[in-house]
């Protein structure tokens, strides 16, 4: 098993993770920067030593089934070399400046960065509280617990009960009914619309073709009466039409056009996921009172003529643009 670099941008970027991580990596013995390593010293490579923990280390960030691989004398040499490997473009790196080259320079400033939030997330991540998660979810109920909902339409016929002409307005509609019923299915849903535009006698939704839009089994009994709703939650496929419905208001003939299942879910069933929401909030609130009391102590200063002045790529705006 060989180690190998295949572009020199892969080469700059594993240098550069390398000499952040290692600095002078042990160059000199009475460097205070980290603990000492006592270890033994496996091999040496120019003034630089590889020691015993250092090898381990570096063992032990490989998946457990890659380390497996190195249990034998010959296998465990065989990841030395590579080590080796690097650590001799490490020091060609050096000798050649590269560690000052801005394309290194400016990896070198992104791992930092990318440290530096790894560490401050993980110091503001803490643990929230039962009470915390519970008071969310009371709070937020209406994104975990809601009820089913249908979608349908209704041609109306304005006839309130005990109105001495009910029967005939019943009989008129059981008519329009059976007309409807004759349509094609493919063509059933216009010709309600239309129904509904030219005969209905709801001011409210005629215009939609009958629409009454999402409502609740509630929301529905609300406006119309129970058993308009009992009705329309009891059609079952897409089109179907219930039988005439007479409410205290009226008649009506109603078609179900959608249909959006119920859901009910459980504190402990989404307590996770409350957790983790409420945990990226934080991190998020913690980086951005830390990233102002950094500008609060350093002098941070905007050349605005200078900003303004600055020529964008017009290809890049067009970009911009089509994507806005």
């Amino acid at each position: 098993m060989r180690l190998r670099f295949t572009s020199l941008p892969c080469l700059l970027t594993t240098v550069a993770l390398a000499l952040t991580a290692c600095g002078d990596r042990g160059n000199s013995p009475s460097s205070d920067k980290g603990p000492k390593d006592d270890s033994p010293v496996v091999a040496t490579v120019g003034d630089r030593s590889i020691t015993a923990n250092e090898l381990k280390a570096k063992l032990e960030e490989q998946p457990p089934f890659v380390r497996a691989r190195y249990a034998t004398l010959e296998k465990k040499k065989e990841f030395l070399d590579n080590q080796i490997r690097f650590e001799l473009l490490v020091q060609e790196a050096r000798q050649r400046g590269l560690d000052k080259d801005p394309e290194v320079r400016a990896t070198l400033e992104k791992v930092m960065v990318q440290k530096l939030l790894r560490a401050q997330q993980e110091s503001a991540a803490g643990a929230v509280s039962d009470e915390d998660l519970r008071k969310y979810y009371d709070e937020h109920r209406d994104e975990f617990i809601k009820p089913e909902r249908v979608r349908a339409s209704h041609v109306f016929f304005v006839s309130p009960k005990g109105d001495v002409k009910r029967n005939e307005v019943q009989a008129s509609a059981t008519r329009l009914l059976a007309e409807l019923k004759r349509q094609e299915p493919a063509a059933l849903q216009a010709a309600f619309e239309q129904v509904a535009r030219t005969r209905s006698e709801d001011g409210t939704t005629k215009g939609a073709g009958g629409d009454l839009g999402y409502r609740t089994r509630e929301e529905l009994a609300q406006v119309w009466g129970p058993v308009l709703a009992e009705a329309a939650f009891g059609l079952k496929t897409m089109g179907e039409l219930t039988t005439v419905v007479a409410t205290e208001q009226g008649v009506h003939l109603v078609q179900l056009t959608g249909r959006q299942a119920g859901m009910n879910q459980d504190f402990d069933s989404v307590k996770s996921r409350i957790e983790n929401r409420l945990l990226t909030e934080r991190r998020g609130r913690n980086l951005d009172d830390f990233i102002a009391g950094l500008r609060q102590k350093t002098a941070v200063q905007i050349k605005e003529d200078t900003l303004e002045q600055l020529k964008v790529d017009e290809a890049a705006q067009q970009a911009t643009q089509t994507a806005e």
